[in-house]
């Protein structure tokens, strides 16, 4: 068990906001989060992150998933005092934090989110993780199953793909599967050539390229634009967002403002 001080931060509204979707909440009030081979049980206790693992364990893996080390008190108190709807989403999402994710994970993630909603996804994403990736056993006992992968889904026919809920996006898996693409070669990438190596890959646009830098290079200015991203700029910001004003975070504003614009009120 580790306990760590981590201000600001709600699991309920991580788990909720499109970023993740192997982050469930258990009957015990704990949340039961999957990354990459990984498995813990976390829940908050006052300021404190307490989670189901090893020191060694927390200090290699899991201090760099919750970013630890990004100040969102900071971002939060850098918004425009003029601007109440971004006020409002940054009251109302003031636990939000961007989590650093495995890339390939999140490249297939969003692949499947495409015009699809997020139990769908969390369905789709555990359905492929329960018939190509490998069965482990978590702290408490309990069997989970590791995200596969690029080799592993790579055994998988069109076929079995399409049987995991993917729809139209089974071709887009299988072909990505078998190609010959390196994903962590753009890593080394400066990130708008990271973006256009992305945006070559079959299934993947700018939003879904820009989700996959957000959530999977930690690329906190990528500012992916979706339909709830599309109506809230209309509405509120005639039709584009003041990206420059948040240059370097712009991305952790945009979660505040979606997750608001898709939970918190009626666009």
């Amino acid at each position: 068990m580790v306990e760590k001080k981590l201000i600001p931060c709600d699991l309920g509204q991580i788990a909720d906001s499109g970023q993740c979707f192997r982050m469930t909440k258990q009957d015990d009030n704990t949340y039961k989060i999957i990354a990459t081979d990984k498995c813990t049980y976390a829940h908050m206790q006052g300021e404190n992150l307490v989670l189901e693992c090893s020191e060694q364990e927390f200090d290699e893996f899991w201090r760099d998933y919750f970013d630890f080390d990004t100040d969102y008190q900071k971002i939060c108190d850098s918004v425009d005092e003029n601007d109440e709807f971004l006020k409002a989403s940054v009251e109302y999402g003031s636990g939000m934090r961007i989590l650093k994710q495995e890339l390939w994970e999140m490249l297939i993630t969003f692949m499947i989110s495409q015009n699809n909603n997020i139990p769908r996804i969390q369905k789709s994403v555990e359905a492929i993780c329960e018939k190509f990736g490998r069965e482990k056993t978590d702290n408490r006992g309990n069997k989970y199953f590791t995200f596969p992968t690029k080799d592993e889904l790579a055994k998988a026919s069109i076929e079995e793909l399409r049987a995991c809920g993917l729809g139209y996006r089974d071709r887009y898996l299988f072909e990505i599967a078998h190609s010959e693409f390196d994903v962590y070669s753009i890593k080394n990438m400066p990130i708008d050539e990271a973006e256009k190596a992305l945006c070559k890959i079959t299934g993947v646009g700018k939003k879904v390229a820009n989700c996959i830098k957000l959530f999977g290079l930690h690329d906190l200015s990528s500012f992916p634009i979706d339909t709830w991203i599309k109506k809230i700029c209309d509405k509120y910001y005639n039709g584009s967002f003041p990206v420059e004003r948040y240059k370097g975070y712009a991305g952790v504003i945009q979660q505040y403002i979606f997750f608001y614009g898709r939970t918190g009120i009626k666009l």
